[in-house]
């Protein structure tokens, strides 16, 4: 009965347009006043719990180093960089914009950061060349998902801080899985550019390669020194974040010379901002985690998936399909706060390796980005162009088959996603 209520609350808040948040906090305290046998202050307590862990800290630097290197330049030259790689193929365009994403993500962490980054500067040459509108808005959220998937990522450090996992080992885990995803992109964007007969946008240039790679070095160091550090014991995940911030002060002020210090105040501002309601989600989604574990959800929930099979392969097909619906309504890190403690504990009781498990929820997680009705990507891409939602959904369907189908293989051929973290753990 009480657990009707804890859903139908949350639905009915969602309905109304109420920030996710405060959706998941508010059906959590409704739902505590009407079992009545706790004080309206254990949720109190329990969402500032919630936020109170030490890897949770690298989430705002982390934020922080991606504003600082995408308004010191560094954007612009990974996308210039890409060009050179992937712009005298057939769709040159479409495919410097996946691997731009691709190259970013191994500095931001965040998909949204990720999207608006490369999506404002390829966006508009791409609807210049000729490719639609509804097109070109698709194709840059789904490369926006690769962010959290290649490393460094602050789904991951949030997935970590709580399952207690190696966050190193996870983000090693996403190196396969996102150039999978990135190539798969790719080759919808070809058989697009190939069907409306768009050309490539650039001739091949060794010499253009050899100069766009030195201007953008500094820039592709930094994940090596983020996951060399986390890897060689010389720092944590959240010390990676400090010095990624200090990294990208440096290059944007020093190197690069785009970023002014006038415009400090404004960047910090800006990610103090995004940091606070990533931050905000996880104390309320702690409070409505809360709630489900009073009302014996998990138990149930495991129960009932062992009731459907014994076999780990439909069990894996089923978390697969509920984590795809899932992501349609709720956000990804309500999500992840919510389901994964619910969830994880059949990992042990069906054999998965839990960092392999941890990159196919992940993955599944993402996809929702770009599906409406929460689709937040996609929103994002379509504010950006000034287009109606509408104009992507003859194309969604394809980028979302192709992901789909990229998820299953990483699902279920483990050693692809476990071969680097093999590498340097045992």
């Amino acid at each position: 009965m009480l657990l009707g209520f804890l859903f139908v609350v949350l639905i009915l808040m969602m309905i109304f347009s109420v920030p996710i948040s405060f959706c998941m906090g508010g059906a959590g305290v409704f739902t505590i006043l009407i079992e009545g046998k706790v004080p309206v202050l254990g949720a109190i307590q329990k969402m500032f719990v919630g936020m109170d862990s030490l890897p949770l800290l690298a989430i705002p630097f982390f934020m922080l180093a991606g504003s600082l290197m995408q308004s010191g330049g560094i954007s612009k030259r990974l996308v210039r960089f890409a060009n050179s790689l992937v712009g005298h193929f057939k769709g040159g365009l479409a495919k410097v914009a996946v691997l731009a994403s691709m190259l970013f993500a191994g500095v931001s962490g965040s998909s949204s950061a990720d999207t608006a980054a490369i999506g404002s500067l390829m966006m508009p040459a791409m609807a210049k060349q000729g490719y639609t509108k509804g097109f070109t808005a698709t194709l840059q959220a789904c490369a926006g998902t690769i962010g959290p998937i290649i490393p460094p990522s602050i789904l991951m450090i949030i997935y970590g801080s709580i399952t207690g996992l190696s966050i190193g080992a996870m983000f090693l885990a996403g190196i396969i899985p996102g150039l999978m995803i990135g190539i798969s992109l790719m080759i919808v964007a070809h058989i697009y550019a190939v069907k409306e007969k768009i050309p490539s946008n650039a001739s091949l240039s060794l010499e253009e390669i050899k100069e766009s790679f030195i201007d953008a070095k500094w820039a592709l160091v930094m994940p090596f020194l983020i996951i060399g550090g986390i890897l060689s014991g010389v720092f944590t995940a959240t010390e990676a974040g400090m010095i990624a911030v200090v990294f990208g002060l440096f290059v944007g002020l020093f190197i690069y010379k785009e970023l002014r210090f006038r415009d400090l105040p404004k960047i910090f501002l800006g990610s103090g901002k995004l940091s606070c309601s990533i931050l905000l989600i996880i104390g309320f989604a702690n409070i409505f985690g809360w709630v489900l574990a009073r009302l014996q959800f998990p138990k149930a929930s495991v129960e009932f998936l062992t009731s459907l099979s014994t076999n780990p392969n439909v069990i894996m097909l089923v978390i697969i399909i509920f984590f795809l619906i899932l992501g349609c309504f709720i956000e990804t890190v309500a999500a992840v706060i919510i389901f994964v403690p619910i969830l994880f504990p059949i990992v042990n009781q069906f054999g998965y390796d839990p960092i392999h498990f941890a990159l196919v929820v992940i993955v599944t997680l993402l996809i929702g980005q770009i599906t409406p009705p929460v689709g937040v990507l996609l929103f994002l891409t379509t504010s950006m162009l000034k287009i109606p939602l509408k104009e992507t959904f003859k194309y969604v369907s394809a980028f979302v088959g192709v992901m789909i189908l990229t998820l299953i293989i990483i699902a279920y051929f483990p050693d692809l996603t476990m071969y680097i973290p093999r590498l340097f753990y045992k």
